[in-house]
């Protein structure tokens, strides 16, 4: 009788959650734009004044680059929180779970995936890949702001390759194992560094992420290079959160899953 009377106020209460989630998002809605509607400010005008803008108001050659981190930092500051909410979120969801140990994880990961994995020509084929993915991953940060790249494809890259290091077995090359709590700071700290960027121009009397106001470079003169500068700082701060929350994952469900099952 009292398992009757908890589900069925566990039933009423997801769908208030229902409902209330619904009839929030519907006046929110009320206030949104018609999508394709040609009134909106990015069909009438922002989009022509991005591109005819960007390199001179930002100083970056990349449009891609010069809108997400420099036009709508807010968005992309939102994005690299969403996403570090996500990777929290999996660590609770997967906290319920006994935690299988390391050294455990290791082992049943090569006994099971040895006739797949492991060879000669493997280990020595990611000797030379794992390499490659770490210095190209640095060079999409780096370069993201003139050409093809950015934060999260950085950070993508970076996670590829410790996870290719962790996941290959006996793969001599290995680097030292990172804990899903470490990986999870690196991802809040990286969305913390973000945000610190953001504030530096405050302190120097300008908005928040208005690059043009960071408290360092050669003066006023020095827009493009104080744009430049923000632009990375930002990035750096995405790749972290992006690297950090992809490990977060992969090792919440590496170190919490029995692969005798």
């Amino acid at each position: 009788m009292k398992k009757s009377n908890s589900n069925k106020k566990l039933a009423a209460g997801l769908i208030a959650i229902i409902i209330l989630v619904g009839a929030s998002a519907l006046k929110i809605g009320s206030f949104l734009p018609v999508i394709g509607a040609q009134d909106t400010p990015a069909n009438s005008y922002l989009s022509e004044y991005y591109i005819s803008h960007a390199v001179e108001d930002t100083a970056s050659h990349n449009i891609v680059t010069a809108v997400l981190a420099d036009y709508r930092g807010f968005d992309t500051l939102f994005e690299t929180c969403v996403l570090f909410l996500s990777g929290i979120t999996a660590v609770m969801i997967l906290s319920t779970k006994k935690k299988i140990s390391h050294d455990k994880t290791i082992r049943t990961i090569n006994d099971n995936s040895e006739h797949i994995f492991s060879s000669n020509i493997m280990d020595a084929a990611f000797r030379i890949v794992v390499p490659i993915i770490l210095i190209y991953g640095i060079y999409v940060l780096i370069h993201g702001e003139i050409s093809l790249g950015g934060g999260f494809q950085a950070g993508a890259l970076l996670a590829c390759a410790y996870l290719l290091d962790r996941i290959i077995p006996s793969f001599q090359m290995r680097v030292k194992h990172i804990t899903d709590e470490i990986a999870l700071i690196t991802a809040g700290t990286g969305a913390l560094f973000y945000v610190i960027t953001g504030i530096l121009p405050m302190l120097n009397g300008g908005n928040f992420l208005e690059f043009n106001k960071l408290p360092f470079g050669s003066g006023a003169g020095d827009i493009a290079g104080l744009h430049s500068t923000g632009i990375l700082m930002i990035e750096i701060g995405v790749t972290l959160c992006v690297m950090g929350i992809i490990i977060t994952i992969l090792e919440v469900v590496l170190e919490r899953t029995d692969f005798d099952d």
